[in-house]
C-alpha cells in the first residue's frame, strides 16, 4: 500500500479535514496567515525555540527538507519575532512550503511580496537574539495541537488543522467520504433543498447498510 503524504490531502479544505478527523487537530483561531498566501500544505518539520531566541528556526531552515513545513513553538511570547524578511527569503529559496508558530513575525512586506505562506498569532517590530540551539524533530505544542515530526499540515483562510501521521491514511479516506456528503449536500441547497432536506439526506446516508 502507498504511504500517505501531505500532497494526498491537495485539494481539500481544512475544515474538511477537521471533520473527517473527528473534529479533532484544529489550532486555536487565534493563529492567522500573515500575507496573501491562502491554502499550506506539508510535512511537519518541528522547532522549539527558547523564548525571544531566533537560532533554532535559523538552523530549520537549513535543515528542513523541500516541502517541509516549520512549526515552530516559541513559548507563545508576542513581545519578539520569531520569524522575518531574511528567513522568508532563505527559506523561499530552499523550497521550503511555509510557516506556522505561535509566535509572533515581522518583515510582512518582504512575506507578502515573496507569496510566503506564514501562519502566526501576531506581528511585532521586535526581534530577539541568536544564541540558543533550540530543539529540532520534537514534539511541540502550537495553539493547543501536539505536533509531531512528519505530521501532516494543512492551512487555509479558515485555520490550521494538524493530521498525525500515524493516522493519515484513516483520516484521509474519512476526508474523501466528508468531501463527497458536502459536495452532496451544497448541490441540494443549490437545487432549492432546505436544510430539512438535506438533513434526510445526512440521515439516509448514515444509516447501517444490512
Amino acid at each position: 500500500m502507498t504511504s500517505v503524504t501531505a500532497a494526498h490531502f491537495a485539494g481539500y479544505a481544512a475544515a474538511t479535514v477537521y471533520e473527517a478527523a473527528g473534529k479533532c487537530g484544529d489550532m486555536a483561531p487565534s493563529i492567522r496567515p500573515v500575507g496573501d498566501a491562502c491554502r499550506l500544505l506539508g510535512r511537519a518539520y518541528t522547532v522549539r525555540c527558547w523564548p525571544s531566541d531566533g537560532l533554532a528556526f535559523m538552523r530549520a531552515v537549513e535543515m528542513a527538507e523541500p516541502g517541509d513545513v516549520l512549526v515552530i513553538d516559541s513559548g507563545g511570547t508576542d513581545r519578539s519575532t520569531v520569524w522575518g524578511g531574511s528567513a522568508t527569503i532563505r527559506a523561499k529559496h530552499r523550497g521550503i512550503a511555509g510557516v506556522v508558530t505561535n509566535g509572533a513575525v515581522r518583515d510582512v512586506a518582504t512575506i507578502r511580496a515573496l507569496e510566503f505562506p506564514v501562519w502566526s498569532t501576531g506581528i511585532c517590530v521586535r526581534g530577539g537574539v541568536a544564541n540558543h540551539p533550540g530543539w529540532h524533530n520534537t514534539v511541540v505544542s502550537v495553539c493547543d495541537v501536539a505536533v509531531g515530526p512528519g505530521d501532516i499540515v494543512l492551512a487555509d483562510i479558515d485555520g490550521v488543522v494538524v493530521v498525525p501521521s500515524a493516522n493519515a491514511a484513516e483520516v484521509l479516506e474519512k476526508t474523501k467520504a466528508q468531501a463527497e456528503k458536502e459536495k452532496g449536500a451544497d448541490e441540494r441547497l443549490r437545487a432549492g433543498g432546505s436544510y430539512d432536506d438535506v438533513l434526510r439526506w445526512y440521515q439516509s446516508i448514515s444509516k447501517p447498510t444490512v
